[in-house]
């Protein structure tokens, strides 16, 4: 936990109290939050998975162009007016009225990801706690017949599990304790089975940690910000040392740096990219707008925008690197290739990494620090993400929730914790990936792209210059012009087009699908972009005029849109 969020849990208390919202007190702390929120579960738990399910070299070419074409301009974008205007992604869109839904569908995927990412925290904490054993669970597990695990999965239901590839004859121990000791994975989503009370607990008590944390004591906790923003890379580069004295760690870097070209020519390999990019750095759920919005008027977001990708990039392919550095060492042991080793999917961490600490020296201390780190960073993501609800809901209705901020908290907690329950049965995991696989398919391609759209062609490039130079003194380079008019919203158009006419459904791709479960995916796949229609028809009817007169009114900034630096003088 970062002793920086700690300040704008403070501002954003503030905020509700007084006129007066708050700026944060130095540029680093600012930096440190933005870079705190940004590293996480995306970088270390989503960005391995979705890479190796992705054809590994084949997945970090899209990656890296997405990053340059996407990420460092949409950051800047959503920096530049939040900034300016000193409002969060609730309240900003008075910009241009017409698309007052944009935030609230933020606002939904948030709280969606917020969700499943708890989950992850739940999944992570039983390894923290399994870690103190005297002698590690995964290591007890002998490489075993998959056909015996299948069955020995599916005893409970009377039936057999698929979750397996049957075409392996072996699996790891790593991951036959996942899926048999952690998930005890059931045959498909249409039998959830019992609840796991061990993974129920450890949910709770993450969502219990994250509410008290955002109520009360995390100044107290302030003083860990130098290691929260260490201790991963510590750990990983640790990790990663090991893991290439280790036998056949060559194969799994080779399949990770070098590109199957004919996988580049799949344009679901650069829409997973395109995806990833927005996930790891949150672009389209507001967060980072939530962050910049506190700035000072004359801070540099320029520099912020070349900075922050680069960063999170880095640890993206970093953590990379340490996952495929065992994944190759585990093919060598079962004398597999890279792509089969395991299934691909939201556990592969939970694979990997238990692989890779088990053969260090004192592998419980390793355990216990890795999982504790991975905790905290998912901890660390997951303040951002109720923060960044609960401040969208103070924003929307200010006269609501103004005196009852602690209840509100209290209640969003307790909603996302009853919603996470389904993801403790023995069918959980399935939820989990179908929640994963619509929301990032679908819901956050778009919003992203309406975004860049209304900024550049409705409000205009101009304008946003104008803004720019009001608060860094100058004009940057023209290039982000054509950034934000043509190549990001060309690009992201394109993926997501292509996306929607090759769509797939979860179930054609992996099995224990049921067709009524494609369809509760397509529902929260486009529940984020209903509001946006919503409210252009509330906004719309609440003006006066013909319609070509209201939906001109409806695109110009509010009498209330001006910058932050007014606002203080005044």
């Amino acid at each position: 936990m970062d002793a920086t969020f700690c300040f704008i849990l403070d501002i954003m208390i503030q905020q509700t109290m007084s006129k007066s919202r708050g700026s944060w007190g130095s540029w680093f702390e600012f930096l440190f939050s933005a870079l705190g929120s940004m590293v996480g579960l995306g970088n270390i738990w989503r960005f391995p998975y979705v890479c190796y399910r992705n054809g590994g070299g084949a997945f970090l070419i899209p990656f890296f162009v997405a990053m340059v074409v996407c990420g460092c301009p949409l950051l800047f974008l959503e920096m530049l007016y939040c900034q300016y205007s000193n409002l969060g992604p609730g309240k900003v869109w008075i910009i241009c009225p017409l698309f007052k839904g944009i935030g609230c569908g933020m606002m939904i995927i948030t709280f969606v990801v917020s969700v499943y990412y708890t989950m992850i925290m739940g999944w992570t904490l039983y390894y923290l706690t399994m870690s103190f054993s005297s002698k590690l669970p995964w290591v007890e597990h002998s490489i075993i017949n998959s056909t015996h695990i299948r069955a020995d999965v599916g005893a409970d239901l009377n039936t057999s599990t698929m979750s397996f590839n049957v075409s392996k004859s072996f699996v790891s121990a790593e991951e036959t304790y996942w899926f048999h000791n952690v998930l005890q994975v059931s045959l498909g989503i249409n039998l959830l089975g019992k609840i796991s009370w061990p993974l129920l607990i450890c949910l709770f008590v993450s969502w219990l940690l994250v509410f008290l944390c955002l109520f009360k004591g995390i100044k107290s906790m302030g003083k860990v910000v130098y290691v929260a923003a260490t201790l991963p890379y510590v750990l990983l580069t640790i990790l990663l040392i090991r893991g290439c004295l280790m036998p056949g760690f060559g194969n799994g870097l080779y399949y990770y740096m070098v590109p199957s070209w004919d996988k580049l020519l799949n344009f679901e390999v650069w829409r997973s990219a395109a995806t990833q990019v927005f996930f790891s750095i949150g672009l389209g759920f507001g967060l980072i707008s939530t962050l910049a919005s506190y700035n000072k008027f004359h801070n540099n977001c320029y520099r912020d925008a070349l900075i922050l990708p680069v960063l999170d990039c880095v640890t993206s392919v970093y953590a990379g690197f340490v996952i495929f550095a065992y994944l190759g060492t585990m093919a060598h042991n079962l004398n597999v290739d890279v792509d089969k080793v395991v299934d691909e999917g939201p556990g592969l961490v939970f694979i990997a990494y238990p692989s890779a600490l088990s053969t260090l020296p004192l592998p419980q201390l390793w355990s216990v620090l890795f999982f504790l780190m991975l905790f905290c960073v998912g901890l660390d993501s997951q303040f951002m993400h109720v923060q960044g609800v609960t401040t969208a809901l103070l924003d929307c209705f200010p006269s609501v929730f103004k005196s009852r901020q602690t209840r509100l908290t209290l209640g969003l907690c307790f909603v996302s914790f009853l919603l996470g329950i389904p993801l403790c049965t023995q069918g959980g995991s399935y939820i989990l990936n179908l929640l994963d696989w619509y929301i990032a398919s679908f819901s956050v391609m778009l919003i992203v792209v309406i975004e860049v759209l209304v900024l550049a062609w409705i409000y205009g490039t101009e304008c946003l210059y104008d803004d720019l130079q009001a608060m860094l003194g100058y004009r940057p380079c023209k290039v982000w012009v054509y950034f934000w008019k043509y190549l990001t919203p060309a690009f992201v158009l394109t993926l997501w087009t292509a996306g929607i006419v090759g769509f797939k459904t979860i179930g054609s791709v992996y099995p224990g699908y049921a067709s009524w479960a494609d369809g509760i995916g397509i529902f929260v796949a486009v529940l984020p972009i209903l509001p946006i229609p919503i409210k252009m028809i509330w906004t719309l009817a609440k003006l006066e005029g013909s319609l070509q007169q209201r939906l001109k009114q409806s695109i110009r900034p509010s009498p209330t849109w001006q910058p932050a630096a007014e606002v203080e003088l005044e």
